[in-house]
């Protein structure tokens, strides 16, 4: 699961005319964790872990509602496009490596200056 974390600016929320989003300062992006338990589908970041071809079948198995085709043509533009798969990928290996019970405590933090 992801969400994001920010401080609500209510003086915005209060006022008439259509609503507007202000964020100050930083915007954080929380996941989840980055492997799944033993027993768990992978989703969101956890896909990225896995080799293309598993990427695909896990896409296509947690949506079976959508049309194959567009979630084929999804992930070709996600691993052409997406920045930060490799962060991914590099952070599971840095995971995998430590012992279990030191698994839930790697963090990362990734700073974007646009």
């Amino acid at each position: 699961m992801t969400s994001v974390g920010i401080k609500l600016h209510n003086s915005v929320t209060r006022q008439l005319g259509p609503y507007c989003f202000k964020i100050q300062r930083e915007l954080h992006h929380f996941t989840g964790a980055l492997l799944p338990h033993a027993d768990q589908t992978p989703i969101y970041a956890q896909i990225y872990i896995l080799d293309t071809a598993e990427q695909l079948n896990v896409r296509r198995a947690n949506n079976n509602n959508l049309d194959p085709i567009v979630i084929d043509s999804l992930q070709t533009m996600l691993l052409d496009n997406h920045p930060y798969i490799g962060e991914y990928y590099h952070a599971y290996e840095l995971i995998r490596d430590k012992p279990v019970d030191k698994q839930q405590k790697i963090r990362i933090r990734l700073h974007v200056d646009l």
